[in-house]
């Protein structure tokens, strides 16, 4: 039985703490995350948990709310229109809900105002391409907004949501290490998650109900992308996602999605899968999503009972999409380096604060130095001691002959990313 999901997610987001704030003037919330990563449901959660009133609307769903919103021509038409229709009164100290914000066209043009004019209400839009809200004739209002991306599920919130909270608790303690039973254990729940994924509803679904969920969800992603491309570049679309899922962790080209693309299905292409700054490589938004796409026609692959070299190969790949998936959790642009067009190469640039530390994932269960071939080259080019490799092996570190430190961080504490570099 799983634990309440929302209170679980509440314990690491902030959300609480800025609903509950009597501060004036403060900023609007912009939640933002892939759709059913858990946005709506957390935010009505925190808002339930508050003593303020509220109003709330979802703008896809309410359609002519939508429109007499883009009808507004100024702000105070605006405010006249959400006290007419939500009875929202800002000066009540009151909070203001609008989900999937970016389907109205002129809303991004009154964000600026509701910090300005509205001293004393707590204003959040969320929505899965809130980057649609401000549009091109209108200007990001800098300074005046505070903003949250939502993704998965972390493998520690899976953890408590599955009643775990301890053991949860001692993943994200960088004191804490694990003895050989330990680990064993969670790297055997740490497979469950990556067979499962992050989505609430996946989770909640249990396993009968998990295949269907994910495909119910992947459905609903066509429809987005028919909705903002068109319905010609479905086929497309779903080409991109197998792409992704079967490529995951090496360089996958346009011609891995169609063979021989033309110039102009290249920049279709393009537009799907949007830009990364390293090489074309890509990764999936959720982990569970990615292994439904993949493994609809290849047998499952496991941490552990996988010992086949051909078979486990992807696991690494799989990896690597788990640590994107953290790495982007801390806001971090995902781009990787090569040494040159045939020379060694490492997965990840991380750059916590002003540091720069090299990162490498493997799916071995044991690692030495032949592993750290790539981290090490990079390090003495750009004259780094510290490096980090993420992998299936228990916590050790390996030291380099010219005095380099890299350490080996299992798979499953990822999240202590920022917790395990040098203090």
């Amino acid at each position: 039985m799983h634990h309440n999901i929302n209170q679980v997610r509440l314990n690491g987001y902030p959300q609480r703490r800025f609903i509950d704030s009597s501060d004036e003037y403060k900023n609007v919330l912009l939640v933002e995350g892939a759709r059913q990563v858990g946005k709506t449901a957390l935010i009505e959660h925190a808002i339930e948990r508050s003593d303020k009133r509220s109003c709330s609307a979802n703008l896809e769903k309410d359609t002519l709310l939508r429109a007499l919103i883009d009808d507004c021509d100024s702000f105070e038409m605006f405010t006249r229109l959400l006290r007419d229709r939500l009875d929202f009164d800002p000066a009540a100290g009151s909070i203001l809900f609008i989900d999937e914000a970016q389907e109205s066209m002129a809303l991004g043009r009154f964000v600026r105002f509701m910090k300005e004019d509205w001293s004393r209400a707590t204003v959040i839009l969320s929505g899965s391409t809130l980057r649609h809200l401000f549009r091109k004739e209108i200007r990001y209002p800098v300074g005046r907004v505070k903003s949250l991306v939502l993704g998965p599920f972390s493998f520690s919130e899976h953890l408590a949501a599955g009643g775990k909270t301890a053991l949860a608790a001692d993943v994200l303690d960088p004191d804490i290490r694990f003895d050989s039973h330990q680990h064993e254990l969670l790297l055997g729940l740490f497979d469950a998650f990556l067979e499962v994924g992050g989505l609430p509803e996946v989770v909640l679904a249990g396993p009968e109900g998990h295949r269907e969920v994910r495909a119910q969800i992947l459905a609903d992603y066509e429809r987005d992308f028919i909705r903002l491309f068109g319905e010609d570049l479905l086929p497309i679309v779903k080409s991109c996602f197998r792409s992704v899922a079967n490529f995951v962790g090496s360089p996958s080209k346009n011609a891995s999605v169609i063979a021989n693309p033309s110039s102009t299905l290249n920049e279709r292409i393009g537009e799907v899968l949007g830009s990364h700054g390293y090489l074309p490589k890509r990764y999936m938004f959720d982990t569970g999503i990615l292994r439904h796409i993949r493994e609809a026609a290849v047998p499952s692959i496991r941490l552990m009972d996988t010992l086949t070299a051909g078979a486990r190969s992807p696991l690494g790949g799989i990896i690597e999409n788990q640590v994107a998936i953290e790495l982007q959790r801390r806001g971090q642009p995902l781009c990787g380096w090569k040494k040159s067009s045939s020379g060694t190469e490492i997965d990840f640039v991380y750059q916590p604060g002003a540091g720069v530390v090299p990162v490498e994932c493997k799916a071995t269960l044991s690692v030495n130095l032949k592993h750290t071939r790539g981290l090490g080259d990079y390090m003495r080019i750009y004259a780094l001691n510290f490096g980090m490799i993420i992998s299936l092996a228990p916590q050790t570190e390996l030291r380099l002959s010219d005095g380099g430190t890299i350490v080996n961080m299992p798979a499953y504490l990822a999240e202590r990313l920022a917790l395990e570099l040098p203090r």
